[in-house]
């Protein structure tokens, strides 16, 4: 059930899926930037915000998650796309991350530049 003034943010398993679900900011846990998914471990092009949810505290929509493997809830790492969400919301991420790691050229790696 949706609470009158809660912050949804929107979340994916990988940063390309198609498949977006909501989930109260407050669920997310163990908000970082990385290029590997969850899931299957897919990489992406650059990095991206990701936390951790309970599959049962996503309130709106869906995302590429079943219980088939086991028992749930299930404690899974998903994806936050900036266009998926409010500027508000994203500001919101970025005062618990801090900025997105920039590439350092010649390393092969992002790097987190303060």
């Amino acid at each position: 059930m949706k609470r009158k003034n809660s912050q949804i943010v929107h979340i994916r398993r990988q940063w390309n899926d198609w498949k977006i679900g909501g989930v109260e900011l407050m669920k997310i846990e163990n908000l970082h930037w990385d290029t590997i998914s969850g899931g299957v471990h897919a990489a992406s092009p650059q990095p991206f915000i990701h936390g951790y949810v309970w599959c049962n505290d996503i309130i709106k929509g869906e995302i590429a998650h079943s219980c088939e493997h086991g028992t749930g809830p299930h404690n899974i790492k998903v994806c936050i796309v900036k266009k998926d969400n409010s500027p508000e919301i994203f500001k919101k991420l970025l005062e618990i991350t801090g900025p997105k790691p920039k590439y350092k050229r010649g390393s092969g790696k992002y790097v987190k530049v303060r």
